[in-house]
């Protein structure tokens, strides 16, 4: 059963919030395993590092990806969205708009 909720597009935009968050998550792993040493709740520090570093890795990530698809489809945004059947099909439409129009050849110029 899947939900059924308003069609969000990909705009290609990085979100500068979520870039620092991200950032955020790895300095906060990071200070948790420099600072194991001093810690009581050795475990506990571990576990929490991992969960921020996986966090701030798949935010930053995300965000990446985000970026890169926006440099690809900067001059189309009509083939703006996350789903990738979306995607296949503006680049299969692009293809025919391109096969629809009347190749240029040498005779068109000699007639002028």
């Amino acid at each position: 059963m899947e939900k059924q909720g308003p069609e969000k597009k990909q705009t290609g935009r990085t979100n500068a919030f979520m870039i620092l968050a991200g950032g955020y998550l790895l300095y906060l792993a990071y200070q948790l395993i420099t600072d194991i040493g001093e810690s009581d709740y050795k475990a506990l520090s571990i576990g929490a590092a991992v969960v921020f570093a996986v966090a701030g890795c798949w935010l930053l990530w995300r965000e990446w990806k985000a970026y890169r698809y926006g440099v690809e489809h900067k001059d189309d945004p009509s083939s703006w969205s996350d789903e990738p059947e979306a995607i296949g099909e503006a680049e299969e439409t692009a293809g025919e708009e391109a096969d629809d129009e009347p190749e240029e050849t040498g005779e068109e110029e000699e007639e002028l």
